[in-house]
C-alpha cells in the first residue's frame, strides 16, 4: 500500500492512472490534461528503476552542459559507491543535484555537483532521478513500499513529460529539498 503522506504520492497515483487506462479522456475529469504531454511508465520493477536511472544519467553526455540532474539517494552513505561515476557525468552536466540524508561525510566529487540534505528525510522512502533543461524534461519517481520480505520494493514511473517533470521539481522546491540549490558564485557543497 502506497503512502498517503509521501510527497510524491498523488504524483504517482495520477501516472498509474494515466497508465491503467487505455483512454485517457475518461479521466480527464480526475487529472489535468498538461500530464498528457509525453510518453509516461509505471512500474514495479527494480532493475527498470535501475536501468532508467543509469539511462537519465547518461543522457547528460548527449546534452553536454545543458541539463541539471537532480538524484535522490536514502543516505549519502548510498551515494559513496557512485561518486566516482558523478565526477565523470559532472564533466557533461550544468549542475547535479544530490538528495540524501547526512549520514556519512561525502568528499567534494566536482564543483558542479551539489550536496543537499536540507529536509532530506522527506524523500527517503522516494527513488528519484530527474534531469531537465528547457528543452529536456526525464523524470523516474518511485516510491518504497514496505514489504514482509527483505527485499525493497517500489512503485512509480518514468516519463518524458514536461508537466510531469515540472510538477516533481515544483514539489522538491515546495517542500524546501532543492532550498540550497545553487546561486551564482554561491558553493552549495556541504561539509557533514
Amino acid at each position: 500500500m502506497l503512502n498517503k503522506n509521501n510527497i510524491f504520492h498523488d504524483l504517482i497515483v495520477e501516472v498509474r492512472a494515466l497508465t491503467e487506462s487505455h483512454d485517457p479522456s475518461l479521466l480527464f475529469e480526475d487529472l489535468h490534461t498538461d500530464s498528457i504531454d509525453g510518453e509516461y511508465h509505471f512500474t514495479t520493477s527494480k532493475k527498470t528503476l535501475f536501468m532508467m536511472s543509469r539511462v537519465i544519467e547518461d543522457s547528460l553526455k548527449l546534452h553536454k552542459k545543458r541539463c541539471t540532474l537532480y538524484s535522490g539517494y536514502q543516505e549519502l552513505s548510498r551515494f559513496k559507491e557512485h561518486s566516482e561515476r558523478y565526477a565523470k557525468l559532472a564533466s557533461h552536466a550544468d549542475q547535479i543535484f544530490i538528495i540524501g540524508i547526512a549520514d556519512s561525510p561525502i568528499e567534494k566529487v566536482a564543483d558542479n555537483v551539489h550536496v543537499l540534505t536540507k529536509n532530506a528525510d522527506i524523500i527517503r522512502e522516494n527513488w528519484i532521478s530527474i534531469i531537465k533543461n528547457h528543452n529536456i524534461h526525464i523524470t523516474l519517481i518511485a516510491q518504497e513500499v514496505p514489504s514482509q520480505k527483505h527485499h525493497e520494493r517500489y512503485v512509480g514511473f518514468y516519463t518524458n513529460s514536461k508537466s510531469l517533470t515540472e510538477k516533481a521539481v515544483n514539489i522538491l522546491n515546495e517542500k524546501n529539498i532543492l532550498s540550497d540549490a545553487t546561486i551564482s558564485g554561491k558553493q552549495t557543497y556541504f561539509n557533514i
